[in-house]
């Protein structure tokens, strides 16, 4: 591991808004990638509650806006991809700030992905906690999730943070979500409870939020060979958390530039790859075997990060052709090295196949 005689920084904001969090996301990851802070670890948690969508999710399919607005259940959008989750005030967020050569941490996303969430797992065995990793992001206890996971990058500088289910209100996360089925067993909302845990299931009581904070940043510190010194934000971060937080704060940011349409001839399926799930929405001219158009949204982690609009941006006017969907989508991966844990071309390409087929089934889509 690193051994670094610079100590990192432990940043612990305590409760404040979603705009406030993802703007100070964005603060931080440009703060290191000019060098003006240290590598940070960042405590974070959310005041009111809110529902969260991933970079790539569009708010109209993935929040009940109406129920979060009666609620007041504030909704925005993350720096990083993953699914949509629901923040209530007892949970506990975690983030890791450091350029992608930094020594001990592994290239291959998979590796680092790992390794992030080994941390955590030695925190949590502080508690008396017995967690695992589980592939491709989650953190496990005895096979039901209790942490996800997720990064992106800027430059050489990558974020990588995690969720942990400190308690857990499914009730109101039914609510302020819409989850694809593929997430539900049988739709069953007993059979979801049990894929989930929390701490306080685990442990029988919820320990203090400062006892939690101190095993993780411990974990962290010992999987990474690195020393932890609180400390807070620059004058140069503060400043900048300013500016940030309108754009944060705007629809614009919060809603994304890309529009779901509802017109009946759009064409849309779902595709569990091993990374998340690939869900994709397709305008034909059918005539002249053309995508028009193409929206791709889903639960998994693309690097970089505007890499699935760049491709819906290079499928425009193309062949509707599968040999040449393939073609054009192993390019594209090819060229702009694309990385998405978990799903490969192939995923993406079967997704647009099983769009663009006549009756959207699955037994028409052959992979190659």
């Amino acid at each position: 591991m690193e051994r670094m005689g610079t100590p990192w920084r432990l940043l612990d904001m305590g409760a404040i808004s979603a705009a406030h969090n993802m703007a100070l996301d964005q603060v931080i990851l440009d703060a290191r990638s000019s060098n003006q802070v240290p590598n940070t670890v960042r405590f974070l948690q959310f005041s009111p509650s809110c529902a969260l969508v991933g970079f790539h999710q569009a708010v109209e399919l993935e929040v009940d806006e109406n129920y979060c607005r009666e609620q007041g259940i504030e909704i925005n959008r993350r720096l990083t991809g993953g699914g949509n989750l629901y923040w209530d005030e007892s949970q506990l967020g975690w983030e890791i700030f450091a350029p992608k050569n930094t020594p001990g941490i592994p290239k291959r996303l998979e590796d680092m992905y790992r390794l992030m969430c080994e941390g955590v797992v030695v925190g949590l065995e502080r508690l008396g906690v017995k967690a695992h990793f589980r592939p491709t992001n989650d953190i496990e206890v005895e096979g039901r999730k209790i942490s996800g996971t997720g990064g992106t990058e800027m430059g050489d500088i990558f974020l990588y943070q995690g969720s942990l289910l400190t308690d857990f209100d499914v009730d109101t996360m039914l609510k302020a979500l819409k989850l694809p089925i593929k997430k539900l067993a049988d739709k069953d909302v007993k059979s979801f409870k049990h894929r989930v845990t929390c701490l306080r299931e685990v442990l029988g009581y919820l320990p203090p939020l400062a006892d939690i904070k101190a095993a993780l940043a411990a974990g962290i510190s010992e999987v990474l060979g690195i020393t932890l010194e609180p400390g807070g934000l620059t004058e140069i971060e503060q400043q900048r958390l300013e500016k940030e937080l309108v754009h944060f704060q705007s629809e614009k940011w919060i809603r994304g530039t890309r529009i779901v349409s509802q017109a009946n001839d759009l064409r849309m399926a779902d595709y569990k790859s091993r990374g998340g799930l690939i869900r994709v929405s397709i305008r034909l001219d059918e005539k002249r075997q053309l995508i028009k158009s193409a929206f791709i949204t889903g639960d998994f982690f693309a690097y970089p990060a505007r890499s699935i609009l760049d491709l819906e941006a290079d499928l425009k006017n193309s062949s509707s052709n599968p040999l040449e969907i393939a073609k054009r989508v192993n390019q594209f991966f090819k060229s702009h090295n694309v990385r998405i844990p978990g799903v490969e071309a192939e995923d993406i390409y079967l997704a647009l196949c099983l769009a663009c087929s006549r009756e959207g089934d699955r037994n028409d889509v052959k992979a190659l």
